[in-house]
């Protein structure tokens, strides 16, 4: 990764745009950051080049990057990935800033779950019956937000608009965690019970070398 990447400038909504307008991806800013973290939370661990190659056309870039696209687009991946691993849930999705109108905010929120969605479904098919109750419910809470069409009216009282900022702020919060919830479900177990195994496996090669 390059060093000269700062990581809150990788993880920015605009900027994700910007790299997009560079490639002419076909995809919307959400749309692309929800694929990415819906890989992500499905387990996909392709990684470098492979993963790259697989992510462009998935947002409908049909160029080869340049090297510093690649670079950029690999420390999106990484950081994104360690956020979701936080113990701290500092996990983010990106969306418009929130001075933008609200009913492009919400058109992306909605962009932004049908994207995860296909992100997650890329890496693999899965029966449904295996999930946990929870997790069931959330996928169909994600689904039901990527076919929300806003209907918001301009003439509304500030009373009103007001309770649809405040629900629209609990929409994206809620999109947030289930994401975090997602990939624990579905990949953080793995991790930790791999990261088990390396411990253990150590512990045993140095026991080994103490006798």
């Amino acid at each position: 990764m390059s060093e000269d990447l700062v990581k809150e400038q990788v993880l920015d909504y605009y900027e994700l745009q910007a790299e997009l307008k560079k490639m002419d991806a076909a995809s919307s800013t959400e749309e692309s950051h929800g694929i990415l973290v819906g890989q992500l939370c499905g387990g996909n661990r392709l990684e470098g080049l492979s993963w790259l190659k697989q992510y462009l056309p998935d947002v409908g870039v049909k160029r080869d990057p340049w090297d510093d696209t690649r670079e950029w687009f690999y420390a999106l991946r990484q950081w994104t990935l360690e956020d979701l691993k936080d113990p701290e849930f500092s996990f983010q999705i990106l969306l418009l800033d929130d001075d933008e109108p609200l009913s492009e905010r919400l058109e992306g929120i909605g962009s932004w779950c049908s994207g995860f969605l296909a992100g997650f479904g890329s890496t693999g098919e899965r029966n449904e019956k295996d999930f946990s109750k929870d997790i069931r419910n959330t996928f169909r809470d994600l689904v039901s937000i990527s076919q929300v069409e806003s209907e918001l009216d301009s003439e509304e009282d500030a009373g009103v608009l007001e309770e649809q900022e405040k629900d629209y702020f609990e929409v994206v919060e809620y999109i947030r965690m289930a994401s975090i919830l997602i990939y624990s479900e579905f990949v953080g177990q793995y991790d930790m019970a791999e990261s088990a195994a390396s411990e253990s496996e150590a512990d045993r090669r140095g026991d080994q070398t103490l006798h």
